[in-house]
């Protein structure tokens, strides 16, 4: 998902990967999902076949563990912050792990065409400094969007073929 905003002389590009459930949701779910799972191992112990109880547990210990890491890593996100002067990249979570500062007028993207056709393209920003590849977790349709709106801000873009295609 790519989300635009404007304040003041600044303009905020947030790109967010899609999410098809919400945290209530998932743990829902979760709760569903390792509850009848611990209920059929529970009902087997109590029937004698006692040995299923800790393979139940197992098995619902790593549903969760699996379920939440990546619920999580939905939440994830790139801020992409432009001024007049300055473009400022963002990463992370719930707040940015990681920041990088490119000088406007020396910044590029960069459009790598996939091999596959069913691949997305690959998009990345880059200055003499930094290279960031932007928005791995989007779709092609997001991907698009996205190079859309730094198009609109005036950034300039270089398209490269894979080696395999003819040029």
């Amino acid at each position: 998902m790519v989300v635009t905003a404007r304040q003041n002389n600044n303009t905020i590009i947030t790109l967010l990967p899609n999410r098809s459930a919400s945290w209530a949701e998932t743990r829902l779910f979760l709760f569903l999902l390792c509850g009848t799972t611990l209920a059929i191992g529970v009902f087997w112990a109590f029937v004698g076949a006692w040995v299923i109880l800790p393979f139940a547990g197992l098995e619902a210990g790593l549903a969760a563990y699996f379920i939440y890491r990546v619920c999580q890593a939905t939440y994830q996100r790139q801020v992409v912050i432009c001024s007049a002067e300055i473009i400022l990249v963002q990463c992370g979570c719930r707040c940015p792990d990681q920041s990088w500062q490119l000088q406007r007028d020396q910044t590029r993207l960069s459009l790598a065409e996939p091999e596959n056709p069913l691949d997305a393209a690959e998009l990345s920003i880059y200055d003499h400094h930094h290279h960031i590849v932007l928005g791995y977790f989007l779709n092609q349709q997001d991907k698009q969007q996205a190079l859309a709106e730094f198009k609109r801000l005036g950034l300039l873009v270089r398209r490269y073929q894979t080696a395999s295609e003819p040029q």
